[in-house]
This record gives structure tokens, C-alpha cells and sequence, in this order.
């Protein structure tokens, strides 16, 4: 749950602000005062933690700037909601970079748009660890190929990774791997605003040195919110390297978040002609409804063959180029399917994802490739599957 610190010009609005806080189902108010503090009042009102946003009436305006001066001194990141004031008082506040006013009294849909707002306008940067998948149309590969990702990122990159099922209804990781589990994203998620380290270990799975987060296969109630993400996101961020998130077909307004705080969305696709114009609908509805930054999505063809459609056929169907290329190798994929991981990076599709993850993580090139690399930059950036580089040894034992 976020927490916040409330000051207010009486008792009555400090119980109004309770009450809306309490209804949010989203705000804890760690501090909150019946009058404007002085300065000994504020050194001892903020000595809590870091709050993830300020509320402060605008009663008395003075007053209000003396404490809004201070605040910002000690958490110039942490955004602030006001509350009344004239529209004159708001315009003199902008120019101390407060943006997010609301009307005394309000009603409650106001004040839980306006925290979120608040919220992520202030943790709107991409994510650097964070890659989120989504496929273009039911049996893309896409769950496979996350799953088979993110074991070669933890075994051949030494990466500590976690792999997000965020298909709740009928997620299959679990599944696919025939292996007990700990727990789950739905308990996860309704445990977001509490989790400790007790609770992580007991919602994730341990799988071939990847954690996963696999689904249950049943939607919760009540359903899981934006910030329930958000704050699951944030308490992994800290404790991954790279954080891998398989979604379903459709985003919606709570796995949006994901695609918010993606440092790339990955659509998998197929060479198929429906796949490639399901995934240019995808591709529009994350830029146009959901905000995606067209530099931060990509297309991946999945059980790509070069005797099937082309380069070109795929940009023009797509109306992007594929970015990323995964061979076709159905044995190979067969076998992830069936919870063989990790996979050799000796065959065609192991030697892809190894390649894939490079990209992904940053991760240098390996010795012995740079001549390699130099002959094959007329490719422009695109995604070599079907070029050969040794790998690294395994640790673990991988699918021959």
C-alpha cells in the first residue's frame, strides 16, 4: 500500500482526508495533522520513512508554502495533491512544481484518479531490467518463448531473473513444467501492498535457477488494480536483473502497468499471414491506447523458416519489421513445453535465445566473435538467429 503524510488546517478536513484515503483502498497515511506545523512539528513529522505522496490543504496558503518549501527539501522526488485553495494560489504553487489539485470537498473517484496520477506520473521512467510479452494471437510461441528466455538469461548470462505469468485465467507455465508449486501471482498480487521476503519466497517458484511467478489459473476478487503491479514491480526491482513478463493476448487497465514501466514490449508473432496482421493490431493498441513509446516496442517471429514469408512480406503484413527471429525448431520447442530446461545453446533454437538475451541484457560478446559480429552488421540491427556463436557452459544440465 502506498503511504502518505497528511497536513491540514483543522480536525474535521484532516478526517475528511482519512476517509478518502481509507476508500481508496490504496493509501496509508503514516502522519497526518489537525493544523499547520511548525518547524520542530515538521522535523518530527517526517521522520518516517519515505512517503510515496504528500496531501496538504490550502486553507491558509501561507502557511501550506511554508511547509511545501520545507517537504520539498527533503523529498524533492515525492509528489504532492492539494487540496481547496483559489485558483489564484494554485497558479503561484505551480511555479514551485505542485500540479495535482483537487477541490474541497471532492468526491472519492477524484481523489483515487488524482493519486494515481500523482503516483505514476512520479514513476513514469522505463524500467531498464523489465521486458514484457505479448502475443499476437493464441499459439504464438510467446509463453514458450519467455519461458526457455528466461532460463538461458539465468544459466548461460549468470542473471538473477524472474518470469511473470501474468495470464491469469489460463496461464500454462505451471502446467508445462509438471513441477509443485509454491504459490502463485494471485496470491502475489493480493498480497502486493505487504509483501515481504517471507511472502516472496513462499509466491514464487524456483525452476532451473529462474524464480517464476506462475498463475493459479483462476481470476481473483476482487480483481488485481494498476497498483497492485505497481507495487509488485517495485518490490522485485531490487532483487532481479532482469524481470521477464509473459501477458495474454489483451492488456487491460491493470497490466497496463506492466507495459508503462517496460524498457521494451516484445509482440511474438508468427510468419503466418493472420498472425502478422493480428500483431500490427496490437502493435497500434499499444501506442494508441495504452501509451506505448513506439521506440519501446518490437516485433519477434517466432518458428521463423526462410521458405516461408519473407522479410519484406512480414513488414509490409505487420507494417513493422521483425526485430527478433527464433528459428523453427519443433523438437527443441517441444521439449521446453515439457518443462526441459534449460535448453543447449548448441542447436538452432538455443544458439537464438542465447543471442536473444545478449541483446536483451547488454551482454558483451563473447570472445572470439567480434569478427563474427563485424561480418554480419549489414543486417542493420535485426535479430541473427541462424548465426552460429559458441555459448558459455551451462551449470546446469540443459536439453541435448
Amino acid at each position: 500500500m502506498f503511504q502518505g503524510i497528511a497536513i491540514h488546517s483543522s480536525s474535521v478536513r484532516r478526517q475528511y482526508t482519512h476517509a478518502l484515503a481509507v476508500n481508496s483502498g490504496m493509501l496509508l497515511l503514516a502522519k497526518a495533522t489537525d493544523s499547520y506545523p511548525n518547524a520542530s512539528e515538521l522535523q518530527r513529522l517526517t521522520t518516517a520513512s519515505r512517503p510515496d505522496v504528500i496531501l496538504i490543504d490550502l486553507e491558509m496558503p501561507d502557511e501550506a508554502m511554508s511547509c511545501i518549501k520545507w517537504m520539498q527539501d527533503l523529498y524533492p522526488d515525492v509528489p504532492f495533491i492539494c487540496f481547496g485553495g483559489r485558483a489564484a494560489n494554485q497558479r503561484s504553487f505551480r511555479l514551485f512544481g505542485i500540479h495535482h489539485y483537487l477541490s474541497y470537498p471532492c468526491e472519492q473517484h477524484e481523489f483515487s484518479a488524482a493519486l494515481a496520477e500523482a503516483i505514476r506520473a512520479q514513476n513514469s521512467e522505463p524500467m531498464p531490467q523489465l521486458f514484457a510479452f505479448l502475443p499476437a494471437k493464441a499459439g504464438s510461441g510467446c509463453t514458450t518463448v519467455t519461458a526457455a528466455l528466461a532460463a538461458t538469461m539465468a544459466n548461460s548470462l549468470g542473471k538473477r531473473v524472474l518470469c511473470v505469468e501474468a495470464d491469469l485465467r489460463s496461464g500454462p507455465m505451471a502446467i508445462m513444467f509438471d513441477a509443485p508449486t509454491r504459490g502463485s501471482i494471485q496470491g502475489a498480487l493480493s498480497s502486493a501492498y505487504e509483501l515481504d521476503n517471507f511472502k516472496w519466497q513462499n509466491s514464487v517458484t524456483n525452476l532451473c535457477g529462474v524464480d517464476y511467478l506462475l498463475s493459479a489459473g483462476g481470476v481473483p476478487n476482487p480483481l488485481p488494480e494498476w497498483s497492485h503491479y505497481f507495487a509488485l514491480l517495485r518490490f522485485a526491482q531490487e532483487r532481479y536483473d532482469v524481470i521477464l513478463v509473459d501477458l495474454p493476448e489483451l492488456v487491460n487497465d491493470s497490466t497496463e502497468e506492466v507495459i508503462r514501466r517496460a524498457a521494451l514490449t516484445i509482440v511474438v508473432t508468427t510468419q503466418e499471414p493472420v498472425a502478422l496482421r493480428m500483431a500490427e493490431q496490437r502493435i497500434e493498441l499499444l501506442r494508441h491506447t495504452w501509451g506505448a513509446e513506439e521506440s519501446r516496442i518490437r516485433l519477434l517471429v517466432n518458428r521463423w523458416t526462410n521458405r516461408d514469408t519473407s522479410v519484406d512480406e512480414v513488414a509490409a503484413l505487420a507494417t513493422t519489421p521483425p526485430h527478433f527471429k527464433i528459428p523453427n525448431d519443433y523438437q527443441r520447442a517441444r521439449q521446453v513445453q515439457a518443462g526441459y530446461l534449460p535448453v543447449s545453446p548448441s542447436g538452432l533454437f538455443g544458439k537464438a535465445l542465447y543471442e536473444f538475451a545478449q541483446q536483451l541484457v547488454g551482454a558483451p560478446t563473447l570472445p572470439g566473435d567480434e569478427e563474427e559480429e563485424r561480418r554480419s552488421t549489414g543486417l542493420s540491427g535485426m535479430f541473427r538467429s541462424l548465426v552460429s556463436r559458441p555459448a558459455r557452459k551451462s551449470t546446469r544440465a540443459a536439453v541435448p
